[in-house]
């Protein structure tokens, strides 16, 4: 169950009392303020692969314009189209997690966390369990010292401006929709019926209201997909659209057997990508392009990846199926575009957004721009 609470409170002037990781962050205000206007700002850039300066195994994360990582006690910002924006500063430790968007950065620990450039870190007396980053706010999961669960949300200041308490073994998911408007959603499970039940809830930050609540039966809600018109949930056995204000369904599909391996939002609509439930390795693809209007339409195109691919997903609404040394586009309808040699042997491949591919060469990073 949830219950919901508003409160403004900046817990900065605590920090006298934290372990000397706190400490730590707070060194790190002053230095890094100025990475702030370089995360997002990048512009973008041809085609091409960069190697990255940093391992496989390396604490980072990426923003969307480039990377923040730690190196023998720094903490680097590279920029992945102007390396005039890289930047470096030492810090006190390396022992910090890190989250980031286009439009925030932040770097915690299990007892505290500092946006980057937002004012004073936040202190917790209980253990934070994850972070997401928005545009312009931040949701920290924390469970305090009796054991309660809460989602914290903080403005780009640190400043506290909502609090939802959960029943800790409801939740089961949380994010920021990557539409345009600010909506953080929370995705809850109940297993006291006979058959499962799923909730999705979506919250407008900015009006701090609850915009929507969607209940699914007997089936649990494994992913979740925004559009600035649909909102899609993709269950075991169906994929629901449903609409962005309230709570209603406007269809289904069943999808029963098959899995959401990820997506991407063109103008022709989403484009969904699913794969054979439980397969390690998928023979075959299959690629929705989703109607976003109240009749269950979809272009259905089905894909078979040649054998030994390392990593297949999609790039602005193309199947990228790389192979250790090429890379297969195929169109939404299934048709095989373009086979590129990539000019070097890699091991894996993985998105990181629409237009970046990450590369594996052991352990060996490479960027991809598309």
């Amino acid at each position: 169950m949830r219950k919901r609470r508003y409160k403004v409170n900046n817990k900065g002037k605590a920090i006298g009392r934290i372990l000397v990781l706190a400490a730590g962050l707070l060194i790190i205000i002053g230095l890094i303020f100025g990475i702030v206007k370089l995360i997002g700002s990048g512009s973008k850039k041809g085609k091409g692969t960069k190697e990255l300066p940093f391992a496989a195994g390396a604490n980072y994360a990426y923003t969307g314009a480039g990377f923040l990582y730690f190196d023998a006690g720094r903490l680097y910002y590279e920029d992945i189209s102007d390396a005039s924006k890289d930047t470096s500063y030492k810090i006190n430790t390396e022992e910090l997690k890190l989250a980031a968007s286009k439009g925030i950065s932040v770097l915690y620990h299990d007892t505290a966390l500092q946006i980057v450039g937002g004012g004073d870190s936040l202190v917790f007396s209980g253990k934070v369990l994850g972070v997401r980053c928005g545009n312009d706010h931040v949701a920290v999961l924390r469970e305090d010292s009796a054991g309660g669960t809460a989602i914290v949300i903080y403005d780009k200041s640190g400043i506290q401006v909502d609090q939802m308490d959960f029943d800790a073994t409801d939740l089961i998911g949380f994010g920021f929709s990557n539409t345009s408007d600010e909506t953080l959603w929370t995705l809850e499970a109940d297993y006291s019926t006979p058959t499962p039940v799923s909730t999705l809830t979506t919250y407008n930050l900015a009006t701090r209201r609850t915009t929507g609540v969607m209940t699914v039966q007997g089936q649990l809600v494994e992913d979740v997909l925004f559009t600035n018109n649909s909102i899609f949930l993709s269950a075991t056995s169906s994929l629901i659209r449903c609409n962005p204000a309230g709570s209603s369904e406007a269809y289904r599909m069943t999808i029963y057997g098959w899995e959401l391996l990820d997506y991407s939002i063109v103008d022709s609509g989403p484009v969904l990508m699913y794969g054979q439930r439980g397969a390690d390795a998928h023979s075959t693809i299959k690629l929705y392009t989703m109607a976003e209007g109240d009749v269950g339409t979809a272009q259905i195109a089905s894909v078979h990846p040649p054998t030994g691919y390392v990593g297949a997903f999609l790039m602005k609404g193309k199947l990228c199926v790389y192979t250790p040394t090429q890379l297969y586009t195929y169109s939404a309808k299934g048709e095989l575009l373009s086979t590129e040699e990539l000019g070097e042997t890699i091991t894996g491949a993985e998105k990181l957004s629409d237009n970046h591919a990450l590369l594996y060469k052991g352990d060996t990073l490479l960027i991809s721009v598309k």
